[in-house]
């Protein structure tokens, strides 16, 4: 019998009101929503410097290392981790280094150590290291020459996998860097009788004495045999058909550089070759040159505070005529898109660049883009031992100084740990501390795009220090 429509209307309220009260109960009765969870916050990626801030170009390396991070900072950190740094003074010396660098590791609980020091400083690092790295895991990197550095990572890598030498090695530096510099002495300066003055240091041993040896990399992933082979630098000058008329070694600390360029000169030398760095007295030596017999030779100075435009001015003007690499030219050639924005950014806050700040604040970026590697792969970047492996592996795109393709830390070669050789063009001091690129375009071991170099090398500007004196 159909249902009437007055019994059909009163089911339905008596439905309504009783999901409607049904509802309202419920929502009389169930508790208060309790207060948002606040985010879980970030552990922070730590960050420790070591360097000298008492002397000027260390200075400026730690201070690169400082903009690079202030930078990852302002940017929300890495892969979303907040970025902290702490510096510490070794005052070039091998205990305070070892004892900040503990403070660092142990104390601070830094995942990153950037060493600016001498290789002694680093070697101990690497022993101290190898302590500390089983409860402590975390990368040191060192921006310097040392070769033992690199062959005790690939001798033992077990013990010192956590080293790392953002840098070239000197038994391939010290012998294309040369051979690139010998080319433009002959084909560019077009001199066929030289001189070579070498610093008598440890990092030089190879370039004044040859090096030979065989050494085995042994990782969990591959063994393998590999041959270092370094030529003196007077076998490198003859076999790019120079004769080398007189050779010396410079003693460390020496204040007197006469006699190798009177030297140079009675030996009938057209061209002065210096192998250098911040332990040879560079400026005092531009001085001297330019009051010496040798005034009118071409000298070219491998390392130093030569590496900066503000040297013409150290130099009070001496430096006319000086051949060198020189990484502070605003205009400097772009080999990657952040070479000329990191010199206006260290122009900008009054400090000098040479070719080390360069790798320091690379270092840095070299260190994010592998944490983001272990990061992107769901991983931890406090899992230090997958970041080593994405250091090994991932490139760093953002170098100022080296095509990605040259920045593998990992390449199973002479140059593990390390990255392969940079060979920069020649600067030489012109008028009025004008700096011009001398390079030439044909050299066969440059690694400046042929456009790029077709664009910045000028090696019809050269002069010799005679014409530039007499105010050509």
């Amino acid at each position: 019998m159909p249902m009437s429509k007055k019994v059909l209307a009163a089911i339905i309220v008596v439905v309504v009101i009783a999901v409607v009260g049904g509802l309202s109960y419920a929502l009389i009765t169930a508790p208060p929503p309790g207060p948002t969870p606040p985010p879980v916050e970030k552990k922070p990626i730590k960050i420790a410097l070591l360097y000298n801030p008492a002397i000027s170009v260390l200075k400026g390396q730690g201070e690169a290392a400082k903009v690079a991070i202030e930078e990852l900072q302002k940017a929300g950190g890495i892969a979303g981790y907040p970025v902290e740094y702490k510096e510490w003074d070794t005052q070039r010396k091998v205990d305070v280094a070892v004892a900040a660098y503990r403070e660092a590791v142990v104390d601070w609980g830094a995942h990153f150590v950037l060493l600016e020091g001498v290789s002694e400083e680093m070697l101990a690092l690497m022993e101290e290291g190898a302590k500390l790295y089983p409860k402590y895991p975390h990368i040191l990197g060192y921006v310097g020459m040392a070769a033992e550095v690199t062959i005790k990572v690939m001798e033992e890598y077990d013990k010192y996998k956590f080293a790392f030498r953002l840098f070239d090695a000197d038994y391939t530096a010290n012998v294309l860097r040369p051979l690139a510099i010998f080319w433009e002495a002959k084909n560019v300066l077009k001199v066929s009788k030289i001189a070579i003055l070498i610093e008598e240091a440890a990092w030089t041993l190879g370039a004044r004495q040859g090096l030979e040896m065989t050494v085995t990399l042994k990782t969990p992933e591959v063994t393998k045999t590999i041959r270092i082979s370094q030529k003196p630098l007077r076998e490198l000058a003859r076999e790019m058909g120079l004769t080398v008329v007189y050779e010396a070694n410079i003693p460390v600390g020496t204040k007197e550089f006469l006699p190798f360029l009177e030297g140079a000169k009675a030996a009938g030398a057209e061209y002065i070759f210096v192998m250098s760095s911040w332990y040879t007295d560079c400026i005092t030596l531009v001085k001297q040159w330019a009051v010496s017999g040798a005034r009118d030779i071409y000298l070219e100075l491998y390392g130093g505070p030569n590496h900066w435009t503000v040297f013409w001015n150290l130099t009070g003007g001496a430096a006319l005529g000086v051949i060198s690499g020189v990484f502070d030219v605003p205009d400097y050639i772009p080999i990657s898109p952040y070479t000329q924005p990191f010199i206006a950014k260290m122009l900008g806050r009054g400090l000098r660049v040479d070719m080390s700040a360069h790798y320091y604040y690379s270092a840095v970026y070299h260190f994010k883009r592998a944490v983001e590697y272990v990061v992107e792969r769901g991983g931890s970047p406090f899992d230090i031992d997958a970041v080593i492996k994405a250091l090994e592996r991932v490139p760093c795109e953002e170098h100022t100084l080296l095509p990605a393709e040259m920045t593998i830390l990992g390449s199973l070669d002479e140059n593990f740990h390390s990255y392969p050789a940079c060979l920069p063009p020649h600067y030489q001091f012109q008028r009025d501390g004008k700096v011009v690129c001398i390079s030439g375009i044909e050299n066969p071991f440059r690694q400046v795009p042929e456009e790029l170099a077709r664009r910045y090398f000028h090696p019809e500007l050269v002069k010799s220090p005679a014409e530039l004196r007499a105010g050509g």
